[in-house]
């Protein structure tokens, strides 16, 4: 069981109760789901009120409102009710007020601060006993982590929502749950695992009238685009027509697309007549309702078909139109002309971001750039040929970009998330540990009273196992402390180092440099919850970690990595950062007072069952880098050593092969140090 449902799960059937009005097939605006009704002229009218209470309700009441339609005033009044909510007073009002913060946030694009106050709303929802609150956030958070690029945070709290299923009175309610839930897992391309969930709800659309013809025809198209990602045509293009049969007898434009869907089935097939045949009816389709993303799509479907047949011009025109549209959609941030019915494509609003327009637009301008160049290249049109492959590529760099900045946000999102779980988990296990407490006294009151003797063995025995648990606690607890000795000024100086690039127009070496500074960070984020990590890991966040010393240090040093081809990189394990230390002291105490450009070289092979890790410097020696050390800043004392040799002895406490650490001063016949070597022998199998 998850934080936070044991609280709510009482209250589900609320929950479904609530959700029926806000998500149900008689929406009146939405498709899908049905806008909140507000009054805002009384609640602006409230909000000038002299009392606190009634002026931070009307203002949260607002911000929850406008978290969507204007997110810019949606923060600016719930900045303002924070103000004047009493913090233990109006707690319904603050779980409203981070809600719209985090939704606010999300609609914006920023979310690292959405993922923050979503779970803040989540976690005070959980303490009051807010049903429909709690669901809304935790599917605000599934979608904030799926755009954010972070798939596996996505399924962990989508999957909060499974025992929804079962404790779900109504086929309706069943139905929407499963439709999300098979939603998240078609997005992050777990289309095997989607499948059962929609196929249950197909099933539910059969047996239930209130779930709707849009809800069915809709299943029925997320059914038909996972078979078809998975390449099974004959299933896909039979659920691709169940959905075009339920749009087309209740007049539901925004499944229009599924026409699409039913035409590359066809090509696919090798049946270009007919897939011809549903191109040209969707493409009439969208254009009738103002369908700029489909009509993208058909247009480059349209543009292969014709190519293949050897009708080039044609073929070109239809690319032509594709670019057109797909820069539109990606622009203009909506699939549709008309805003209302971009709205109406969305399941739930908070599918509905910027982000997401971007990257389904420029996808199929880039795929038409290309086409159109790879037409004029085969027509030995060079000069058009080039012009549009560097139109697809200034696409791709737009593209890229985007990509890039989701990388530094999924660091972000997981860092908050990261943050607010060990919050969570530790009150949590302060609740549980108190009511264990007053439990035990119970059981040792009551034995007491009648078998003091026996009692009194069963408390022995209950205070042994609990020192055992707390012994290993703290076991635990001091691999991660000693897994997390990064050097700040590291970090900092690897981001000024980008920041220079940056300010000296250099944007391929910032972007170069702030790549492996993402990857090393993502890297160390991964790890820090892991006692072992493979060797194709370590070995990466090694590369990564030298790459930014060497720009550091104005390229004092070159490195070398070599790793013996016969090791299995893949699956041997090791503690993680282990090597860190030493390259950090190598560069910092070694190579640092050479006054020749140094050599780093780390090293990985195998013997008689056990594998090695070397490190190798060609510095100035232990003892003159101690000597220099003194001279300049006596107090300074490098502890790596200490902190490597007492995490092996803790790890080496739990195992039977022991990894083992060795360090030799390397000197020249004259007895000067000429460098440091570092060998760890690490067991095959630990």
């Amino acid at each position: 069981m998850y934080p936070g449902f044991k609280q709510v799960q009482g209250l589900l059937p609320f929950i479904f109760a609530l959700w029926s009005l806000i998500s149900g097939t008689g929406a009146v605006a939405q498709l899908y789901y049905s806008p909140d009704a507000v009054d805002t002229s009384a609640l602006l009218k409230q909000a000038q009120s002299p009392d606190p209470a009634a002026k931070s309700e009307a203002l949260a009441e607002l911000a929850y409102f406008f978290r969507q339609k204007n997110p810019e005033r949606s923060l600016l009044l719930a900045e303002e009710a924070l103000k004047y909510a009493h913090p233990e007073k109006d707690l319904s009002w603050l779980v409203k007020i981070y809600f719209a913060r985090g939704a606010a946030f999300h609609y914006l694009g920023n979310y690292p601060e959405s993922v923050r106050w979503s779970l803040d709303a989540l976690d005070l929802a959980t303490k009051t006993e807010d049903p429909l609150m709690w669901f809304r956030s935790i599917e605000l958070l599934v979608l904030t982590y799926l755009y954010s690029s972070n798939d596996e945070l996505a399924m962990k709290y989508a999957s909060m929502a499974f025992p929804m299923i079962s404790a779900a009175k109504s086929k309706t309610e069943k139905f929407g749950l499963l439709i999300r839930l098979g939603w998240v897992y078609k997005q992050t391309g777990n289309f095997e695992r989607a499948i059962p969930l929609f196929l249950k709800a197909d099933q539910l659309s059969g047996e239930c009238d209130t779930i709707g013809p849009a809800n069915t025809s809709l299943n029925a198209l997320h059914l038909g685009s996972c078979y078809y990602a998975l390449k099974q045509t004959d299933s896909a293009l039979y659920f691709f027509r169940k959905s075009d049969r339920v749009r087309a007898a209740n007049h539901i434009e925004v499944i229009d697309r599924v026409v699409t869907g039913i035409g590359q089935c066809f090509r696919n097939m090798n049946r270009p007549d007919s897939a011809m045949h549903y191109f040209q009816i969707s493409r009439n389709l969208s254009e009738q309702t103002g369908d700029m993303s489909n009509l993208a799509t058909v247009n480059l479907e349209l543009g292969n078909l014709y190519r293949e047949a050897g009708l080039i011009s044609e073929a070109l025109a239809y690319y032509r139109q594709a670019v057109s549209f797909g820069k539109w959609v990606a622009e203009n941030h909506a699939f549709y002309t008309d805003q209302r019915k971009s709205i109406d494509f969305w399941f739930s609003p908070s599918q509905d971001v910027p982000v997401f327009y971007e990257i389904s637009g420029y996808k199929t301008v880039i795929a038409a750039y290309r086409s159109i160049s790879e037409v004029y290249r085969d027509q030995g049109n060079y000069r058009d040929a080039l012009i549009n492959f560097e139109e697809a590529v200034s696409v791709e760099d737009l593209l890229e970009k985007i990509y890039r900045r989701s990388e530094v946000i999924q660091l972000s999102t997981r860092y908050e998330t990261s943050f607010k779980d060990q919050k969570i988990q530790m009150l949590l296990r302060e609740s549980e540990q108190g009511i264990l407490k007053i439990n035990r006294s119970r059981v040792i009151i009551l034995i007491l009273s009648g078998f003091m003797a026996l009692g009194l063995v069963i408390f022995l025995f209950l205070f042994r196992n609990k020192s055992v648990k707390a012994r290993q606690q703290s076991i635990s607890l001091q691999q991660r402390l000693l897994r997390s000795q990064m050097n700040p000024h590291f970090i900092y100086n690897s981001l000024s180092c980008i920041q220079s690039f940056i300010l000296s127009h250099e944007p391929d070496l910032a972007n170069k440099y702030l790549a492996h500074f993402a990857r090393l960070m993502r890297n160390i984020l991964k790890s820090s919850a892991q006692e072992f990590v493979t060797l194709e890991e370590e070995i990466v966040t090694i590369e990564n970690y030298l790459e930014l010393q060497r720009v550091r240090f104005a390229d004092k040093f070159d490195f070398r990595i070599e790793v013996d081809e016969n090791l299995d990189t893949g699956t041997l394990l090791l503690p993680p950062m282990m090597a860190q230390p030493f390259i950090e002291n190598s560069i910092e105490h070694g190579i640092k007072h050479k006054e020749t450009k140094g050599l780093i070289e780390v090293r990985f092979w195998q013997s008689n069952g056990s594998f090695y890790c070397e490190i190798r410097d060609d510095g100035v020696g232990r003892e003159k880098a101690m000597e220099i050390q003194m001279k300049s800043d006596a107090k300074h004392r490098s502890v790596a050593t200490t902190i490597t040799r007492e995490r092996l002895a803790v790890i080496n406490r739990k195992r039977k092969h022991k990894i083992s650490l060795g360090i030799i001063d390397l000197k020249d016949d004259a007895g000067e140090g000429v460098g440091t070597r570092v060998v760890f022998e690490v067991p095959m199998r630990l």
